[in-house]
C-alpha cells in the first residue's frame, strides 16, 4: 500500500485539489453574480431617478410657457399618426403636380393680428408655403391660404413681445394669479394658499416663445381699415410659433414635427435672394388684450376635447 501511494501518478492529489478549487470558484461566481445583480439593479435604479429627474426638469421648463394651465392629452393633433394622415390629405388635396417637391411640413401655432392663436399645419414646398386650418375631429380641411415665395421679402426671427404700453402681460398675470387661487381652493391645498395669493403669482406674463415672422408688404404700414378690421383676412405677413405638443414630446423625432425652428431652417434656403432676413423682436400689437386673454386660455383655436362640445 505505501509502495502505492509512493509511486503512483502524483496528478490524482493535484485534480482533487483542482476539483475542490473550481468548487470554491463557483462559490465565488455566484457571489460576484450576486454582487453584480444588485449592481444591475441599483444602475436601473438610478435609471429611473434620473428618468423621473429629467421629467421634473422638463415640467419647471414648460412653467415658462403660456400652455401650463391645459391638458395636453386634450388636443385630437396629439392621437397617434393623426397629424401626419391630416398633413398627407392636404399634401394629396392641394399640392398639385408642378409642386410635388415638398420641402418639409409641420402642425404650427399661427398668431392671428389679433393675438389669437390658431392650429396650422403648413406645408413648404420649393415655390410655396401653404397655412391649412384643418378639422382634427372630422378629418377635412376648412380652408387654407397659399403664399408664393417670391412675394415674401421680409423674414423676422426672434422673441415674441408685446409692446411697452400693453395691458395684455398684466391681464395674462392677473388671470394667473386668479387661476391659482382657484386651483389651490378646489384642491383644498390650504397649507399653499399663502404662496398662491403672493404679489408674485400676479406679476405681468411674457409669452417666453419664440418665432418668425413672414412679410410681403414692402414696408408699407397696414391700413387702418385692415388694422382695426377683425374679420380682415388678407394680411400681408403672416406669424408661426411651435405648437403646444412641441413641449410635451420627450424625443426631438416626435416634436420636430411641432417646432418652428423647422420652418425657419427650411425656408431661409428657398426664399429670394433680395428677401431681407434678420433677427430681432416680432411685436404682437395687442394693446388691451381682453378677448385675445380669453380665447388663448380657453385654446378657442385648438380643436380639443371640452367636455360633452368638441371643437
Amino acid at each position: 500500500m505505501d509502495e502505492y501511494f509512493v509511486e503512483g501518478p502524483p496528478g490524482n492529489f493535484d485534480k482533487a485539489t483542482l476539483e475542490i478549487n473550481e468548487e470554491l470558484d463557483g462559490n465565488e461566481l455566484a457571489g460576484q453574480n450576486s454582487i453584480s445583480s444588485g449592481a444591475n439593479n441599483t444602475q436601473k435604479k438610478n435609471q429611473e431617478n434620473e428618468g423621473k429627474n429629467q421629467a421634473a426638469v422638463s415640467s419647471r421648463d414648460v412653467s415658462n410657457i403660456p400652455f401650463k394651465h391645459v391638458d395636453i392629452h386634450s388636443f385630437f393633433s396629439d392621437r397617434n399618426e393623426v397629424v401626419e394622415r391630416a398633413l398627407k390629405d392636404c399634401q394629396d388635396s392641394l399640392i398639385n403636380e408642378e409642386e410635388k417637391n415638398i420641402v418639409g411640413s409641420w402642425l404650427l401655432t399661427e398668431i392671428s393680428l389679433w393675438d389669437t392663436e390658431k392650429e396650422r399645419l403648413v406645408i413648404l414646398t420649393t415655390k410655396a408655403i401653404y397655412s391649412i386650418k384643418y378639422d382634427f375631429i372630422s378629418l377635412k380641411i376648412l380652408e387654407y391660404n397659399r403664399v408664393p415665395l417670391s412675394q415674401i421679402d421680409t423674414l423676422v426671427s426672434g422673441e415674441l413681445v408685446y409692446p411697452t404700453a400693453s395691458l395684455a402681460p398684466r391681464l395674462s398675470g392677473l388671470a394667473e394669479g386668479v387661476s391659482s387661487m382657484i386651483h389651490c381652493a378646489v384642491r383644498q391645498e390650504w397649507s399653499s394658499l399663502a404662496s398662491c395669493t403672493g404679489l408674485a403669482q400676479f406679476e405681468p406674463r411674457k409669452r417666453h416663445m419664440s418665432g418668425i415672422r413672414l412679410m410681403w408688404n414692402k414696408g408699407n404700414p397696414l391700413p387702418i381699415t385692415k388694422k382695426w378690421n377683425p374679420f380682415a383676412k388678407d394680411i400681408p405677413w403672416l406669424t408661426y410659433a411651435s405648437h403646444p405638443l412641441f413641449w410635451y414630446k420627450g424625443l426631438e423625432t416626435e416634436s420636430a414635427k411641432f417646432n418652428v425652428e423647422g420652418l425657419q431652417s427650411s425656408i431661409k434656403e428657398l426664399l429670394p435672394s433680395e428677401c431681407s432676413m434678420r433677427d430681432g423682436l416680432i411685436i404682437i400689437e395687442n394693446y388691451c388684450g381682453v378677448g385675445a386673454l380669453v380665447h388663448n386660455r380657453n385654446g378657442l383655436g385648438f380643436f380639443k376635447i371640452r367636455g360633452k362640445v368638441s371643437f
